[in-house]
Parts: C-alpha cells; sequence; structure tokens
C-alpha cells in the first residue's frame, strides 16, 4: 500500500534518470531555468500585486512553489508559479480576510490537490470539453484585463467587490486619472506587442519592461506634476523596526501563516471558516486544471506524456509549503512552461534553476526592482492576459464547430465574468453532458426489414493486406471522438522510425467534436512536422463536414479517402501514374 502511495512522487524526475541525465543536458537546462527566471521575474511580482498581495510575496511564490512542484511533480517541462487566472478567485478572499486569510486557503487547497492526486483523479481533466476550457479562460482573461485598468490609469476609486463592479468604479472615477501612470502604461503595452511581432526569439518583458523604468524616473522631469506609482513608492516592509520600501532584500523565511507579519494575526471563527473552505476548493479546482491544461500543451510541443496525477500531487505539496514562506498559491504556467522548452529545457532541473535565479535576484537587485512602474506591470498582465485568451481559438471554435459548442464557449465566458470560474466549469459542464447525450439519441435509430449492402459499401469488403507495406503504418479510432476521451484516443497514435506514411481509420466514429478535432490537429501536426504523409480513411458523413471544415482548412496535405484498399493502392503509386481521382472524399 506504501509503494502504491508514494508512487505518484518526484515522477518526473524518475523518468527523466531513466532516460538519462547528461552533462550537455544540465548546462541546457540550466541556461533554460535563467531564461525562465527572467520572464518569471516581472510577472510574479504584477500577479501579486493584482491579487492585493505585496510584490515580494509573488516571488516567494514562484521561488518556494516552483522549486517544490519541480522536485515532487510529474512533468519534466513545466514552470509553476503565481499566474493572471489565479488573480480574480485570490482577490475576494485577500480583501475580506487579509494575506494570511489567503495563505490559510491556499494550504487548504494544497491539502485538496493531494488528495486528488493519490486517489488518481488527474485523468479526470479529460471529461471538460475544450469549449468550457477555451470559455472560462476567455473569461478570465477578460476579468484580469478588467482588474488591471485602476492601475493602468493611474485611478484613484474604491474597490468594487465584483468584476463589473470594478469596471463601474473605475468607469465613473476616471477623471481622477494620472497622465504619467497613463503614458507609462500606454508606452508598455503598444511596446510589448510591437517587439514580440518584430522580435520572437527575444521576451518582450525583458527588453521594454526597463525601458518602462527608465520612462518612470524621466517622465516627471518632462511633464510637470507627473505623477508615477512605482514598486518602491507604494509598498514598504518594517524590519527591525526599521523601513524598507520596494522588495526587501531577504530570503523567504519560515513563519507560520495565520501570524503573517504582513497580514497581522488571524484568528479562526465558524463564520470564517466554511468561506475559507469554499476558497479552498476554488484555489485547488483552478490550480488542478491550469496545471494539468499546461502540462499537456507542454507534451504537445515536445511529443511526451506527463503523470497528471503527479503533477497533483507535486502542486499540492507546493501550495502546503509555499504559505509557511510568505508564498500563496501557485500552478503551471502556459509562458514559463513554454519558454522553457523553447530555450531547451529537458528536465526538472531547469525550474529549480529558475527559482534560484529569482531568489539571487530578490537578495542582488531588490533595490532596482524597486523602480518598476505599477503601470507597466498593469500593461504586462493585459498582455498577458490577451495571449492567455486564445482569441483567434476561440473563434474558430464559434465559426467551425458546432452552434451548441460554440455558445457553450460564450456561456462559459460570460459566466466566468459575471459570476465565477467554478460557476463557469459547473454550468459547462452540465450543458455539454447534456448536449452529449442528445447527440447520442440523435444517432440512434431503428431500421425495419433487411438492407441490401453492396459490396462497395459494406465495412468488410474493405480488408487491410495480411501485412502493412513497407512504410507505412495504420490505426483505427473506435468509438466517439469526444472530450471525455479524444486525449487518450488521439495519443495512441504515434510514428515510429522508417514510416512514411500514416492512416488513420474513422470507419467506427460516429461523432467527433471541437476537442477531438483539437486534439487530432495536434497529432496530424506532429506527424506533419516529421515528414510523415497523412491520409484519414472512411469517415463518416457527420464528421466529415467537421473535419472538411478544420482539417482541411488547417493542413491541406492531409489526404482523405474512401477505402483503406484505395489509400495503399493510391499512396504507393508514383505521382506520375496517379490518374484524377474521382474516388476521393
Amino acid at each position: 500500500m506504501g509503494i502504491s502511495i508514494f508512487s505518484g512522487f518526484c515522477t518526473a524526475w524518475k523518468a527523466s534518470i531513466r532516460e538519462g541525465i547528461s552533462r550537455k543536458g544540465l548546462v541546457g537546462d540550466t541556461i533554460a531555468g535563467i531564461v525562465v527566471g527572467v520572464i518569471s521575474l516581472p510577472l510574479s511580482m504584477a500577479f501579486a500585486i493584482s491579487a492585493g498581495m505585496s510584490p515580494q510575496s509573488g516571488l516567494y511564490t514562484a521561488i518556494v512553489g516552483g522549486f517544490v512542484a519541480g522536485v515532487f511533480g510529474g512533468s519534466r517541462f513545466q514552470v509553476s508559479g503565481p499566474t493572471a487566472a489565479f488573480v480574480v478567485i485570490l482577490i475576494p478572499i485577500v480583501r475580506e480576510y487579509g494575506p494570511a486569510g489567503l495563505m490559510i486557503s491556499t494550504i487548504g487547497a494544497g491539502a485538496v490537490l493531494l488528495l486528488m492526486g493519490l486517489l488518481r483523479w488527474g485523468k479526470l481533466i479529460d471529461f471538460i470539453s475544450f469549449p468550457v476550457i477555451a470559455g472560462f479562460t476567455l473569461g478570465i482573461g477578460i476579468s484580469v484585463a478588467i482588474l488591471q485598468l485602476r492601475a493602468f490609469f493611474g485611478v484613484v476609486a474604491p474597490p468594487g467587490d465584483t468584476i463589473i463592479h470594478e469596471l463601474v468604479n473605475v468607469s465613473t472615477h476616471l477623471s481622477s486619472f494620472s497622465e504619467g501612470d497613463l503614458i507609462v502604461g500606454l508606452f508598455t503595452l503598444l511596446a510589448l506587442f510591437v517587439w514580440s511581432f518584430f522580435f520572437k526569439n527575444i521576451p518582450a518583458p525583458l527588453v521594454v519592461l526597463p525601458l518602462s523604468c527608465i520612462l518612470g524616473v524621466f517622465l516627471p522631469e518632462w511633464i510637470h506634476l507627473a505623477r508615477i506609482s512605482t514598486i518602491a513608492n507604494h509598498f514598504s516592509t518594517t524590519i527591525n523596526g526599521m523601513t524598507v520600501h520596494g522588495i526587501p532584500p531577504l530570503c523567504p523565511t519560515f513563519s507560520l501563516p495565520w501570524n503573517f507579519p504582513e497580514g497581522g494575526s488571524f484568528h479562526f471563527t465558524f463564520s470564517n471558516a466554511l468561506p475559507l473552505l469554499q476558497g479552498s476548493f476554488t484555489i485547488a479546482i483552478l490550480c488542478s486544471i491550469e496545471t494539468l491544461v499546461t502540462a499537456v500543451c507542454g507534451d504537445r510541443l515536445t511529443g511526451t506524456r506527463h503523470d497528471p496525477n503527479g503533477e497533483l500531487i507535486g502542486h499540492g505539496l507546493a501550495s502546503l509549503v509555499a504559505p509557511f514562506f510568505g508564498g500563496f498559491g501557485s500552478s503551471g504556467a502556459i509562458p514559463r512552461t513554454a519558454a522553457n522548452i523553447q530555450a531547451g529545457g529537458k528536465t526538472p532541473w531547469a525550474s529549480l534553476v529558475h527559482s534560484a535565479f529569482l531568489l539571487a535576484a530578490v537578495l542582488l537587485f531588490a533595490r532596482y526592482l524597486g523602480y518598476l512602474p505599477l503601470a507597466a506591470m498593469a500593461a504586462l498582465l493585459i498582455y498577458v492576459a490577451y495571449f492567455m485568451s486564445d482569441i483567434k481559438g476561440c473563434v474558430d471554435i464559434v465559426r467551425n464547430a458546432t452552434r451548441e459548442e460554440g455558445g457553450v464557449l460564450l456561456l462559459c465566458a460570460v459566466l466566468t465574468v459575471l459570476f465565477s470560474m467554478v460557476t463557469a466549469i459547473a454550468v459547462g459542464l452540465i450543458v455539454t453532458s447534456f448536449l452529449f447525450m442528445y447527440r447520442m439519441t440523435e444517432m440512434a435509430s431503428t431500421k425495419e426489414g433487411v438492407e441490401v449492402i453492396h459490396p462497395d459499401q459494406e465495412a468488410d469488403a474493405d480488408p487491410l493486406p495480411t501485412t502493412l507495406p513497407e512504410g507505412f503504418r495504420y490505426f483505427k479510432i473506435q468509438g466517439a471522438l469526444f472530450f471525455g476521451s479524444a486525449g487518450r484516443m488521439t495519443s495512441e497514435i504515434k510514428a515510429e522510425e522508417g514510416a512514411k506514411y500514416v492512416l488513420i481509420d474513422f470507419h467506427d466514429v460516429p461523432l467527433i467534436d471541437s476537442t477531438g478535432i483539437s486534439q487530432l490537429k495536434v497529432t496530424i501536426k506532429q506527424l506533419l512536422d516529421r515528414g510523415l504523409v497523412v491520409a484519414l480513411t472512411r469517415v463518416q458523413p457527420i464528421p466529415l463536414v467537421m473535419l472538411r471544415s478544420t482539417i482541411k482548412a488547417s493542413f491541406p496535405q492531409v489526404r482523405f479517402f474512401r477505402g483503406n484498399s484505395e489509400a495503399f493502392r493510391i499512396l504507393q503509386t508514383p505521382i506520375s501514374e496517379v490518374l484524377p481521382l474521382g474516388s476521393h472524399i
């Protein structure tokens, strides 16, 4: 029993050791960790500030949480820390119960995540459809952008209880805006987009934020009475009776969360226990979804597979430990993980180096970090919110998927902004479940009499060769390719050494939804990137409509055939001998 429980710990390290860790690989991971640390530095502070916490708490979260998740997690490429998605759910907790209350909720979330991992619930993410995930992610992106408007414009207004209330408060107090903050915010936002468009290999924040600091220093000299809010003049910490402005150059130190120095003492009562428990479950749900979705994205980029239960265990432990060192909830983050992969990271060592780099930055450069303008940090989060929203992907779903799936996406986005992410996911799961059952009943039918089947229509009349021709790989998908099964089904479709052609038989696929198409597109792209010819055969009429409008549009080189024998025959025929293919789909 003990072996089965602890087998889920450190699974990413176990996988890396099994594949072998070389000195050259460790050097590459070290470089990748430093690159990710540079990107994570401003983001960690910006997320913490936006959530109502001090900037150093965001850094401590990335240092401690990133280290613990990197040691005990299940993804070799994941780099964890505070994320934009947490901002929306952390603000109400901080406002009501202070930083200490947030840290207690984080500990509860860690216990929930750890239990989920030990119970092997990681695969449950497969039952949340892609439109639901895309919808609440879009809603979170919109919410995060709205929450940055106060700092972006330098508006002085009372805090709002909800996202809409915050938007109304900022809109009605725009007359109090600061010219200096607005200029710095507009410069930073525009520069981030321009730089990322022309120079994709160098992270935009690495170049733009130092320029924003310079602008924030000299702008008051150029514009009379310009007011620039910075980390240094907005945050302060008392250490041994001395006030330190900005970020204190100190290591994360152990302290009990309920006696957190910056949050005051906290006392449990019956009235606050239930709301904090609800906050714990909300944080745990968001962390599990964002972490596992990011890990899947990492798998798609690298062609590997992570351990979802190990990821839940790693992030559960991270959430349990971080609050004792001044941090809060962390999760897998797409910007960090993608940057790690692009920089050549191969093992969890990159995540540990990322944490060490941030610690060194706190100790050596805390003074200079205080020059960062709050408007520039708000612009950075608006920039991140735009990319995390994946507007193009959402438009593709609304345009190419069924009207029902497009409606689910928009419904989840609206519910996230108006209510909460948990509400959006709950409603999305219920709606998609009913839609799936409705589709299944629509496909069921009863026929009377004997149906005469022509030989060219009979499934068995299209036999496979006894042995596959050299260079061919054949896969047959059986069952509905929908949000509950798409990831498992498509993950089995892989190339092998010497393969030239991959045939995917859809004869037994009666239904495919947008999640299935999304997973299929990822698989096809991986095959095409390896120089393989991909062919889809025997596609039924209902899935064929969606595949023509999506797969063909994205990958024109993908071939469609009515039968397997036809596909084998034509693909083996030299191009010069191929006649017009009237039997193609």
